[in-house]
């Protein structure tokens, strides 16, 4: 027994620093983007982390069915819409809101499960929404501005489409090796991002050392290194446990702001920033 919550508590500090590596990647990225497309970029990230996955585990990847072609690609979709909103948003917005904002995916996933089963959400679904809700006013909407900032509305795209992506990935994942069918999503990732690049964005003469930074940090360590570790380590916890861990990427990614690229959050904003935190623990813990 005490083997076990050793094992418990080592999983839940490594996801702790993929959290955090997921928090700071925000304020990395938004660097990058000065000097590359967000398309290039993303098309450039994900297949490089595919080829890492495969160099890890290729013999989860090799005999892939059509199934898991199939339903990899569908969940695919999910991660480029989301991926790609917030890329874009990020040159709009802070690193601090596109956290927080993208939080909120963890309280649209009990909406959306009642939205499929066409009945009403609970008290606690409500009351999440709500909080979520008035978060997202505070933290997005400046005074005598009564509309939400641009950047920040492409975030909520990003976490509606990351939200999709959990509930599908718990009806379908199953059915498949968790290597293979995360492979093809990072591989459908990465090959479409990278074509729509090419065809709109000019290939950067130079790539900058922030360029060459994000893309090392956030495929190799944010992306398959990431993957890895929660496929590893899951069995030793809890997803709820492991949800709560995770909620610290929006404080990881406010402070690396605040640190490294000198975004303060306004007293109206911190408020923000803390009912929808607060939310988010409220619909895992609640689940």
């Amino acid at each position: 027994m005490l083997r076990f919550f050793e094992k418990q508590t080592t999983a839940e500090l490594t996801m702790l620093m993929v959290a955090f590596v997921w928090g700071t990647t925000f304020v990395i990225v938004k660097n990058a983007l000065a000097d590359i497309g967000p398309f290039l970029f993303l098309g450039i990230r994900f297949i490089l982390a595919f080829i890492v996955l495969a160099a890890f585990s290729h013999n989860n990847i090799k005999n892939l069915k059509s199934s898991t072609l199939k339903d990899g690609s569908l969940l695919g979709f999910f991660l480029f819409i989301g991926y790609v909103f917030q890329t874009v948003g990020l040159q709009y917005t802070t690193s601090s809101n596109a956290g927080f904002i993208t939080g909120l995916n963890v309280v649209l996933v009990p909406l959306i499960y009642a939205a499929l089963q066409r009945k009403l959400p609970g008290w606690i679904t409500s009351l999440t929404v709500s909080m979520a809700v008035i978060g997202l006013f505070l933290l997005s909407v400046q005074q005598n501005d009564f509309h939400l900032a641009y950047g920040d509305l492409l975030m909520l795209v990003c976490a509606f489409a990351f939200a999709l992506y959990i509930v599908f990935v718990d009806r379908i994942s199953f059915r498949h090796n968790a290597i293979a069918i995360t492979s093809v999503q990072i591989l459908f990732v990465g090959i479409l991002c990278m074509v729509i690049g090419l065809l709109t964005e000019p290939w950067p003469h130079l790539f900058t050392l922030n360029v060459i930074f994000a893309i090392v940090i956030t495929s190799v360590f944010a992306t398959s290194l990431a993957f890895l570790l929660q496929n590893a380590l899951q069995k030793y916890s809890t997803p709820t446990r492991f949800a709560v861990v995770l909620t610290a990427e929006p404080v990881f990614a406010a402070l690396t702001g605040y640190l490294f690229a000198g975004e303060i959050l306004s007293h109206q904003g911190m408020v923000g920033a803390a009912l929808i935190l607060i939310a988010m623990l409220i619909s895992i813990v609640k689940k």
